[in-house]
């Protein structure tokens, strides 16, 4: 198997959730911030939170669980949702 470079949930984010219907809240200790997080970032977080995956592997992953085959719309978000929570500094890089 080729190692890549994957992504995880950071460890050191201990974040606090609150769920309100389709609202998402995760308050972040470290930066004293609260984030609002739609449902794909809200389900890219958590599955990052037990696992080191690729963008595509977490691609796949989301189609599994919204029962979609493939879906550009769905590509974009996630690629956006990584990019800002890696900006957040809630996930971070590491060899898959």
């Amino acid at each position: 198997m080729t190692q890549g470079l994957g992504w995880t949930a950071d460890p050191a984010a201990a974040l606090e959730w609150q769920h309100w219907g389709e609202a998402h809240f995760a308050f972040d200790a470290r930066s004293g911030q609260t984030h609002f997080l739609n449902e794909i970032a809200a389900a890219v977080l958590a599955v990052l939170a037990t696992h080191t995956l690729t963008q595509a592997a977490l691609y796949e992953a989301m189609l599994a669980r919204y029962e979609v085959d493939d879906d550009t719309q769905l590509l974009t978000g996630i690629v956006d949702t990584l990019r800002v929570l890696d900006r957040l500094g809630l996930i971070q890089r590491v060899a898959s």
